[in-house]
């Protein structure tokens, strides 16, 4: 029987740091394009795969030509959607949200305790393994792009030091319209929030933060903090020895200047520019992107938007001020948070 580890029908699906195995499902093209998260909410019935030894995929060598392309994002700001539209391009296999991709993230910080489970040389080679079967897409398509879960992005700086052919976006969105389509949903808070102690644990380690703690901050307060931690991040690693391949893209613009945007996008990662047509003509426009099922189109998402900031236009102020009074502290970020 083939190993899951010699075929790219299967893809790393669970990472079990505690019984150190990863799961590998085979999925097919459609249960992949269908997918808007790669976790149990795309598990098919009758899976086909099983569990493989950690040591096992740590030592297999799976290493491809040319590694994954990526999205990274700040969380609840329409990645979703921009990966929906590269599928548009028949060369690109786009992954949504690979649970052991956010598993790794989670351990990441901790990998210099004694409680972690990963040795700080095991973390990297395991990284690259997952990243290189990610990499390989199913024919007839030739190109991987992953969209990682908003609390994966730690790991951009190793990944683009470790993956010299990939290329990153990085997107994000201003804060007055984050802080509206956070609060209008009390999960999309509560998650903002479960990121908070990384975003600010970042801040801390470039030397923003001092002297501010999670537990004196109030939740529009940590969602205020984590845009501008990410803001920080995301401009750090655009201006740092990768920038070259790195794309910054606001999804205001994106919505505001489609075919623009998806211009700058197709030459980043070297798309061939008629598929632009394909990608505006997209249905991804008019539905909900984490279920296609449902319509919600830019003119749904303006009024939910305006309701919102009407609605919970206290609770924006607070996070406004709160980075405010933090720009007073240090006016270099300005320009970071105006861009």
């Amino acid at each position: 029987m083939t190993s899951p580890l010699d075929d790219p029908g299967f893809l790393p699906f669970k990472l079990d740091l505690v019984g150190r195995r990863v799961l590998f499902l085979r999925l097919d093209a459609a249960q992949r394009r269908d997918a808007a998260f790669l976790d149990d909410r795309a598990l098919p019935a009758n899976a086909d795969g099983g569990w493989v030894p950690l040591e096992a995929v740590l030592t297999r060598d799976m290493a491809v030509a040319t590694a994954a392309d990526a999205i990274f994002h700040i969380g609840h700001c329409g990645s979703t959607l921009l990966s929906r539209l590269l599928d548009s391009w028949p060369q690109m296999q786009g992954l949504r949200e690979p649970l052991p991709l956010r598993t790794l993230a989670e351990a990441w910080p901790g990998l210099e305790e004694p409680q972690s489970r990963l040795s700080p040389a095991q973390a990297p080679q395991l990284l690259r393994a997952l990243w290189s079967r990610w990499s390989q897409p199913l024919p007839p398509q030739t190109r991987s792009v992953v969209k990682a879960t908003s609390s994966c992005n730690g790991l951009i700086a190793p990944l683009l030091d470790w993956q010299p052919t990939m290329r990153a976006v990085l997107l994000d969105m201003p804060l007055r319209p984050y802080l509206a389509t956070l609060l209008k949903s009390p999960a999309s808070v509560l998650d903002a929030a479960s990121a908070a102690g990384e975003r600010l644990r970042d801040l801390h380690a470039r030397g923003i933060a001092d002297g501010i703690a999670l537990h004196a901050l109030g939740l529009p307060q940590q969602c205020a903090m984590g845009w501008l931690a990410e803001r920080v991040r995301f401009n750090a690693i655009a201006r740092g020895d990768n920038a070259a391949r790195v794309l910054r893209m606001d999804f205001d613009a994106l919505l505001a200047q489609p075919r623009e945007q998806l211009q700058r996008l197709a030459a980043h990662l070297d798309l061939e520019p008629s598929g632009l047509d394909n990608a505006m003509a997209s249905p991804a426009w008019g539905r909900y992107s984490k279920a296609q099922a449902h319509g919600y189109s830019r003119d749904d998402r303006a009024h939910d938007l305006a309701l919102a900031m009407q609605r919970h236009g206290a609770e924006i102020a607070e996070g406004e001020a709160w980075v405010e009074t933090l720009l007073q502290r240090h006016p270099q970020l300005r320009d970071i948070t105006a861009a």
